[in-house]
């Protein structure tokens, strides 16, 4: 009489294996299909290592882990190398923009009585322009890093077309909320301080417009001011000196 042979458990193919090791095999081939330089394609690798090392000692889940997030990287990839034409159309804008800020700025600074902005230029269109220069750097300097790594995002275009204009209004803002001294008066308590240095205004201008993490955290302070007047943790140490000095505690 026959009998069957029978697998050990231990040699068994756990389930889910075969489908993601089809899987990994074809997201390789997706890998093998992109133009290979340095970027995310490293990252992409050590994640399939990873998860065919997983896939190899049982761990499915983990295993599955690793290929997602390959999978994503992956697909962040073919979307970028499909947008790299836009991504260099985005470049020349901006470039376009720089040389704009320059000559702009070179003429003014030149013929600071022509009749066309002789009433305009002054510290506020200063820092409009120092912040609208910080736009642009980040500008160039996003679509850089982001076509390097092969993640660049075409949905961003707008944001890329904008930002020298955003960063124009919030150098222009920032600098304004800085030089009229709302937040350094709530910085030391001494009443409203200007900033006697139009470098370091500038400065602060063109940070505005190259971040806009700083421009939304200026805001956030300066409607704090507007709202409370004083800072709460302020004005509950100054309570607690007060009644210390009468003997209340």
């Amino acid at each position: 009489m026959a009998t069957t042979a029978t697998v050990p458990e231990a040699v068994k193919t756990p389930p889910g294996a075969n489908e993601l090791n089809k899987q990994i095999e074809d997201l390789e081939t997706r890998i093998d299909g992109l133009w290979k330089e340095s970027g995310c394609y490293a990252e992409i690798e050590t994640q399939l290592s990873a998860a065919r090392g997983q896939l190899a000692s049982g761990a499915i889940s983990d295993a599955r882990q690793s290929y997602d997030r390959a999978a994503s990287a992956v697909r962040f990839a073919e979307a970028s190398l499909k947008a790299t034409p836009l991504a260099w159309q985005l470049l020349g804008i901006e470039i376009m923009y720089l040389l704009l800020i320059l000559v702009l700025g070179y003429l003014v600074k030149r013929y600071p009585d022509y009749w066309l902005w002789a009433q305009l230029v002054g510290n506020s269109s200063k820092a409009a322009w120092f912040g609208s220069l910080g736009g642009v750097t980040i500008g160039i300097y996003g679509l850089y890093t982001h076509v390097s790594a092969k993640n660049f995002d075409a949905s961003f275009k707008l944001w890329y077309l904008c930002k020298p204009v955003m960063g124009a209004i919030f150098g222009w803002f920032v600098y304004l909320v800085y030089y009229v001294g709302v937040v350094s008066a709530q910085a030391n308590g001494q009443g409203p301080v200007g900033i006697n240095n139009p470098d370091l205004a500038f400065l602060i201008a063109f940070l505005a417009g190259f971040s806009e993490r700083f421009t939304i955290k200026t805001i956030d302070r300066f409607m704090t001011v507007l709202t409370v007047g004083e800072d709460p943790k302020k004005t509950e140490a100054a309570k607690t000196s007060a009644v210390a000095a009468k003997g209340l505690i």
